[in-house]
């Protein structure tokens, strides 16, 4: 019996030890590696970095603010930091993130529409930054806050990269093994949709019908761009004119004062690949309305 749990410890030391090694190796290779998603992008920015216009929010920034375009008629660096399904807690984690690397911000664009009545956060955005837990204090404050798997990612070595293996499994370890860059261009961030909305399909979109009384970060936000000097404008993307509103917007514009409607600004059906996205060129023809409309 004694000599069977020797082995049985020595086994499970052993165990331990392997898959402590590898979480140090998965970890070296995602903090080391060429950025492959907007976490690690803003991580790899430089303290002093000066940035005039950057633009945060879901997909409908990502795939809307053609930020090369904005550069061409402003002569101002602009940096499209949208990600898909991000909400406003991820919003919120990249503005601590760009400010506490000392990156120097100029005016922030922060998307806001039915986000602003979620108060949870983005998975994609909870996965991307999974690897820094250890790392960075800033992302270790966002996963304590959202991440209900939070000392389990922590303290358990390999737990967070083979719970997450759809996003941060061998795969993408191997690709930041090889330094493989990602197909898109981090110093713009504008991912283009190509097609055009068709009559029946994903051709309306329902906005809530009431309004939280406020949002945590919101207010949040403001404070962070005031005592950091950043001037912030949220503003609401295009939607196709099957949009139901249900009066959200107006609400909404009740509850920032610094908000911009876009909503119906874009009335060309064709200029959407589906009723809350536009096609490249949809996005190309609102960025120079945007332009024109906020004086940029």
């Amino acid at each position: 019996m004694r000599r069977f749990l020797k082995k049985g410890i020595i086994v499970f030391i052993c165990i331990c030890g392997a898959l402590t090694i590898l979480d140090v190796l998965y970890t070296t290779i995602y903090t080391q590696a060429f950025p492959r998603n907007k976490t690690q992008y803003i991580l790899s920015l430089k303290a002093g970095e000066q940035i005039d216009y950057v633009f945060l929010g879901s997909s409908r920034v990502e795939n809307t603010i053609v930020s090369s375009k904005i550069e061409a008629l402003t002569g101002k660096r602009t940096l499209n930091l949208g990600t898909q399904s991000a909400k406003l807690e991820d919003i919120n984690l990249f503005i601590r993130l760009l400010i506490d690397k000392k990156v120097l911000i100029k005016r922030l664009f922060v998307q806001v529409d039915y986000i602003y009545n979620i108060n949870s956060s983005s998975d994609i955005v909870r996965s991307q930054a999974l690897p820094f837990i250890r790392q960075n204090d800033v992302i270790n404050g966002y996963l304590k806050k959202i991440d209900s798997s939070y000392i389990k990612n922590y303290y358990f070595p390999l737990y967070r990269y083979a719970t997450n293996d759809y996003r941060l499994g061998f795969r993408e370890f191997f690709v930041c093994l090889i330094d493989k860059k990602s197909k898109t261009d981090f110093n713009d961030g504008f991912i283009p949709l190509y097609g055009a909305l068709q009559n029946g399909i994903d051709n309306t979109s329902n906005l809530p019908k009431s309004i939280l009384a406020s949002n945590r970060n919101i207010t949040e936000i403001d404070s962070l761009c005031k005592a950091n000097g950043i001037k912030v404008t949220y503003f609401c993307a295009p939607f196709c004119s099957g949009l139901v509103s249900n009066g959200y917007l107006s609400k909404l514009r009740e509850k920032l004062p610094n908000f911009e409607d876009f909503s119906s600004s874009i009335t060309n059906d064709s200029l959407f690949q589906n009723c809350g996205h536009l096609n490249k060129t949809g996005a190309e023809v609102f960025t120079e309305q945007l332009v024109k409309q906020l004086d940029l």
